[in-house]
């Protein structure tokens, strides 16, 4: 078997370190007819933000873009708010600050945006429904407006060597109970790993530094097992009581039913390679495209940041990428949901802006159809935004592997919440983010599942009413 020429490029590579700007690389300026604009350039890369500025500049020769794209957007965005003298007009990025931004009024009002028609649909309309209800936010006079729109709607969980797979017969699995048995086969197989005689190919690598990264497959087992709605009662955490997994049928009982999953697999160090925990994501990514494994949970982003490891800009024939649908759990009554990722991300206007009409102008021709025709094709991933990618004609092998994912999905959630605990950054699915189980699963042997979401029970019943205090209630 054939596996992959050794890849390992400098990280400063794939991140862009350095800002690119259609109208001058380093400009900053207020000129009436100038749009600056930061985008993050992470993951998904800036390909794609470069060739909708090219087109809307086509559409309005009058005016042009100052596009920063970095991979710094939220620490810039951060110091140029707190400016007196911001000349920023759009902001593309990640970050939980952006609801903080929006309390404090940093970011513009979009509401007369949500009713403009793009493509036959208002804005509102085109926003994908697990988006919906974080649309509206609090200013600080205490009325809801919305000061954001979403950005991607990501997918996330098990990406798997389609060659790899097609060379050595292995069926994808539907199943969990087909996954199990197919990582006992990869096993068994006991492959070599192509230029590394000491290394055979474990099932799976993973990011140690990034272990958020198995929510999403977890998460997604989650619903197809106790449903969207169960989810939703259960993200207004109206107290503490909704962590108590130990309450038979609850929300919290069915996520640690799907943690559980997880760790049938992960507990094994056979089923991964050695040293996972101590990786960052890209060098896990890059053991994954160096043959060193079969399969990786990660999110989308992954083949974008796969093709940033390589000189050619494609991938070498001996890997293709796919993402498999994430195997049924085990009496799942809800197999059609799925997790999305990107609650977190945001498309903006700082208040301070004397271009609005010009930023909105440019977030339509980003929002629609051939916007998001763009991202699929560019960045390799989705818009949250109303798209048929069916229609995008691509012949790359991994992203029609994501339209497939999405044409499979009947229902979808993220991790937002309406209630003030949340919003005032104080908690989430897992309590907090540092109780998150992953990490200490992996790390000491002596702790279980259950002992995990014992301590979440029992921390967030200690805290809720200094956590309360804390958020205002």
């Amino acid at each position: 078997m054939r596996t992959a020429t050794k890849i390992c490029l400098p990280l400063l590579l794939l991140m862009g370190t350095c800002a690119v700007s259609l109208s001058g690389c380093g400009t900053t300026t207020n000129d009436p007819s100038t749009l600056n604009v930061i985008c993050l350039n992470a993951g998904y890369g800036s390909t794609w933000i470069k060739s909708l500025a090219s087109t809307w500049e086509a559409a309005n020769p009058n005016y042009k873009i100052n596009l920063n794209a970095s991979y710094d957007a939220p620490t810039l965005i951060q110091q140029h708010l707190a400016s007196k003298n911001n000349t920023d007009d759009l902001y593309i990025s990640v970050g939980a600050s952006w609801k903080s931004y929006a309390a404090q009024d940093k970011f513009l009002s979009l509401d007369d945006l949500l009713s403009d028609t793009v493509d036959g649909k208002t804005v509102k309309e085109r926003v994908n429904p697990e988006y919906q209800q974080s649309l509206a936010y609090q200013g600080s006079d205490g009325t809801k407006h919305a000061y954001r729109l979403p950005w991607t709607a990501g997918v996330g969980g098990i990406y798997y060597n389609a060659k790899m797979f097609a060379d050595n017969g292995w069926k994808v699995p539907t199943t969990y109970d087909e996954l199990t048995t197919l990582i006992s086969t990869i096993k068994t197989a006991n492959l070599p790993v192509d230029g590394d005689l000491t290394a055979t190919v474990k099932p799976f690598v993973y990011t140690g530094k990034n272990t958020d990264y198995f929510d999403y497959a977890v998460f997604t087992w989650w619903s197809q097992l106790t449903g969207i709605d169960s989810i939703e009662t259960f993200l207004k955490y109206t107290d503490a009581t909704v962590y108590d997994h130990t309450v038979s049928g609850s929300a919290y009982a069915a996520l640690e039913t799907a943690t559980n999953l997880w760790y049938n697999i992960f507990k094994d160090s056979g089923n991964y390679v050695e040293g996972s925990g101590d990786k960052s994501n890209h060098q896990a990514q890059q053991n994954f495209l160096n043959g060193y494994s079969a399969m990786m949970f990660d999110g989308e982003w992954l083949y974008n940041e796969m093709l940033g490891y390589t000189t050619a800009g494609k991938l070498p024939d001996s890997f293709s990428l796919k993402i498999m649908p994430t195997p049924t759990a085990p009496n799942a009554k809800y197999s059609g949901t799925s997790y999305i990722v990107g609650e977190d991300q945001f498309i903006a206007i700082p208040s301070s802006s004397s271009k609005a009409d010009l930023a909105k102008s440019f977030i339509k021709t980003i929002i629609s159809d051939a916007g998001c025709d763009t991202f699929l094709k560019e960045a390799h991933g989705m818009m949250a935004y109303t798209f048929d990618p069916s229609k995008a004609g691509s012949d790359d092998v991994f992203v029609n592997s994501l339209i497939d994912y999405q044409k499979g999905i009947t229902s979808t959630f993220t991790n937002y919440s309406t209630s003030l605990l949340y919003l005032s950054d104080i908690i989430d699915i897992w309590g907090t983010s540092a109780m998150r189980p992953f990490a200490g699963l992996l790390t000491d042997g002596s702790k279980s599942v259950s002992s995990s979401f014992d301590t979440i029970k029992s921390e967030t019943a200690r805290n809720w009413d200094a956590w309360k205090r804390q958020a205002g209630l």
